[in-house]
């Protein structure tokens, strides 16, 4: 828990910014530091009881930091943050929301942020990653209180800040990823456990590795990842075929031998019709061979790809049952 702590005050509202400026200068390094000591400038500065930053997960919104004044608490708000009024700010990221009164507003009289929270002035900025609203930056208060423009001022600029260093963390985080991809591109040339020493392809166990390094950027991107299946004999020439098909994908795309004489196709951020694209080019290699296809979108349902697999697996006996050369399976 993040209780306010001491930050160096200045005296009237136009020395907020000022403060602001003390602030980066104690946490220019450490994005944890200016969630800290910023919601506790907030508290303080306003004189609000809480101060959070929210963010939205597949699992809904939930707060990630927070800061409370000495004789507050963030009783209800933990188990439902939705109901402060996080929702409305999401869903109008270009301009903050600032309710001086619930009590007496009609709009929010009957609100979950009010009549649940106890919430009666609320001042709420959209974090944006880009285009995208992931998240909020709010203060909250018991009693009427009416926002100034230098305040108010002080919550954007905080906002803006705050979403700035959430995207350097997660550009931190994609660096990382590539890292490991690199990492792992690496271990392949020192380890042929993670090759099929029939078809010389990356193996299940590669496969394995392969999605924990990118499972992070198919959740940042939100965009499907496209599998096909398909089986063909290692005749002589075939090895050859693949290493040719291997050669000519794109960066992120990969190849495995899933089983004996079983390959799966794995095509990230790719949609259906780009993969019926894709799959055509390939054909024109390894041949005409039934082809199960699906989407794989990683969320809560299935962040380990096991349903996808499965789809894969019974549009490939669907295509071979059927004799069509391409088979796709939605969930």
């Amino acid at each position: 828990m993040v209780v306010a702590k001491p930050v160096k005050r200045r005296a009237g509202t136009a020395d907020h910014l000022a403060s602001l400026s003390d602030l980066l200068q104690d946490s220019r390094t450490n994005s944890a530091r200016l969630f800290e000591h910023g919601l506790a400038l907030l508290v303080q500065s306003l004189g609000v009881d809480r101060a959070l930053l929210t963010r939205v997960t597949g699992l809904g919104h939930e707060v990630f930091w927070w800061s409370v004044a000495p004789r507050a608490n963030m009783d209800g708000i933990f188990e439902a943050p939705e109901k402060g009024f996080c929702p409305f700010v999401i869903a109008h990221p270009d301009r903050p929301l600032t309710i001086p009164d619930a009590a007496k507003e009609p709009r929010w009289r009957k609100s979950p942020g009010y009549a649940e929270l106890g919430i009666r002035a609320y001042a709420g900025v959209a974090l944006k990653v880009g285009d995208q609203a992931v998240g909020t930056l709010c203060v909250q208060h018991h009693s009427p209180r009416l926002f100034t423009r230098a305040e108010l001022a002080l919550l954007r600029t905080m906002g803006h800040l705050i979403a700035r260093t959430l995207e350097s963390e997660n550009l931190k985080r994609e660096l990382q990823a590539a890292l490991d991809a690199l990492e792992l591109s690496s271990a392949i040339v020192e380890d042929s456990a993670l090759l099929s020493a029939r078809s010389g392809l990356p193996n299940r166990r590669y496969l394995d590795i392969w999605l924990r390094s990118t499972l992070f950027m198919a959740r940042r991107r939100r965009e499907p990842m496209a599998l096909a299946l398909w089986s063909q004999p290692l005749l002589p020439g075939t090895k050859g075929r693949l290493a040719t098909v291997m050669s000519h994908l794109r960066g992120e795309d990969l190849l495995v031998e899933l089983s004996t004489d079983q390959y799966l196709l794995l095509l990230p951020h790719t949609s259906d019709s780009g993969a019926e694209v894709l799959l055509s080019r390939l054909r024109a290699t390894v041949g005409n061979h039934p082809t199960g296809a699906t989407l794989w979108l990683p969320d809560g349902k299935d962040m380990t790809m096991k349903s996808a697999l499965r789809r894969v697996a019974k549009a490939f006996s669907d295509a071979n049952r059927e004799g069509s050369v391409l088979h796709w399976k939605h969930d």
